[in-house]
């Protein structure tokens, strides 16, 4: 196995180069990802600038969907 060190060694740097390229290439896909779900959704919540006049509440699903939080909700009709 000793003489074959050159092998090794020169299977070892192209090992390390392949993992570090992938990684690189990885990240890139990644970000693009993440740049397209950013776009087509905004900015998620829960992030620290984020402020509560923001957040929408659901106060009655057979009334028309989401309202704001400073709204009187809207009364059911039987």
């Amino acid at each position: 196995m000793m003489e074959h060190w050159a092998v090794w060694l020169i299977g070892g740097l192209l090992l390390a180069v392949g993992a570090g390229v992938f990684t690189l290439v990885w990240w890139k896909v990644g970000d693009q990802w993440a740049d397209a779900e950013y776009k087509r959704f905004g900015h998620g919540g829960g992030s620290p600038g984020s402020s509560a006049s923001e957040t929408k509440v659901i106060r009655d699903f057979d009334s028309g969907g989401a309202e704001s939080v400073g709204e009187e909700p809207t009364e059911k009709q039987v």
